[in-house]
């Protein structure tokens, strides 16, 4: 895009910003320490680096901020070109709407140029979403089965695995639990989420997880017990790095360390295939649920779903004829 290079090209400013966690300048000016925290808590680190992420992306394309629609209609264009996703693309117009909204200018984002452009690109591409595939109990047990529970390493990744799943988690939420966190019940337990991808609020969530009767192959309890137990862990967080000669760290464990864990434990199951990711429990929890005849309600209650339609997304049927609608036949 040849554009007058004197307009601001300061995609990422290195000042504090509007995509940096600790303030955002622009709509803020004259504000208290006190209400710039509370401005900056209004949105998720994740969030905000994904955004400095895409602008990075648009900045490398030769954008320049402030934008036109045209601008942005060209970068739209030009990238599904590339064969970006149109969920992506859907994502860089996002995050480019949201810096003209922090710096107070008019954002192009939603004229009908750009707006026409992103509807052509859905048209014209398979707009459906790659979800997670389910990870249904079946093959959670044969993770688990693998794993060697006699290690530090083996607990505290099967404890992870289990609360994962019965707790309908995202990684974010589920490796940040401290033992705060954690309310003991002859029942279960039940943990209280002081942050999730849906809440910025400071509402108070808490998710209920059932014992297991005894007898029962895993229970997600009894191995976090086990865990907590043989780490010694007795305040801060629960799920902590674990060094390879088997010493347990300070502090807690990366979201990305989830993932590599997993995925250790997928190839030795041999599961490695399937494509399954940390999403995978939550989506195999709530399908499993659900095929077990577990109403929306009871469901939600773990998964904390509001939005029925999102809910909705979240029920794969790996089978297309499982649980069929027309499985009856003759009078």
């Amino acid at each position: 895009m040849k554009r007058n290079r004197q307009r601001q090209q300061s995609v990422v400013p290195h000042r504090p910003g509007p995509y940096d966690q600790g303030a955002m300048t622009a709509p803020v000016e004259g504000l208290s320490r006190e209400a710039r925290r509370l401005l900056s808590e209004s949105v998720s680190p994740n969030t905000v680096r994904g955004m400095r992420s895409d602008l990075r992306v648009y900045q490398k394309a030769g954008g320049v901020l402030p934008a036109t629609e045209i601008d942005i209609a060209n970068f739209l264009s030009a990238q599904n070109k590339l064969g970006k996703k149109p969920a992506t693309l859907e994502r860089y117009a996002n995050s480019l709407h949201m810096w003209h909204r922090y710096h107070n200018v008019p954002s192009p984002v939603k004229t009908m140029a750009v707006r026409s452009v992103i509807r052509g690109i859905k048209k014209s591409r398979d707009t459906r979403q790659n979800s997670a595939p389910t990870l249904r109990l079946k093959e959670l047990h044969q993770l688990l089965d693998v794993i060697d529970r006699q290690s530090l390493y083996g607990l505290r990744d099967s404890a992870l695995f289990l609360l994962s799943f019965y707790g309908a988690f995202r990684r974010s939420e589920v490796v940040v639990i401290a033992c705060e966190d954690v309310e003991w019940r002859p029942e279960g337990i039940i943990v209280t989420l002081h942050y999730s991808k849906m809440n910025r609020s400071g509402r108070i969530e808490t998710k209920s997880i059932m014992r297991a009767p005894p007898g029962t192959r895993y229970c997600p309890v009894t191995i976090l017990e086990r865990w907590l137990s043989a780490s010694g862990i007795v305040k801060g967080a629960i799920f902590r790095a674990v060094t390879p000669k088997g010493r347990l760290g300070a502090g807690r464990m990366s979201a990305n360390t989830l993932a590599v864990r997993m995925r250790h434990g997928l190839k030795a199951a041999g599961l490695t295939e399937q494509g399954y990711s940390p999403h995978s429990f939550r989506a195999g929890f709530i399908t499993e649920a659900h095929l077990r005849g577990k109403s929306d309600v009871q469901i939600k209650r773990v998964s904390g779903h509001r939005d029925q339609r999102t809910f909705e997304k979240y029920i794969r049927i790996a089978d297309a004829f499982e649980n069929h609608g027309g499985d009856f036949f003759g009078l």
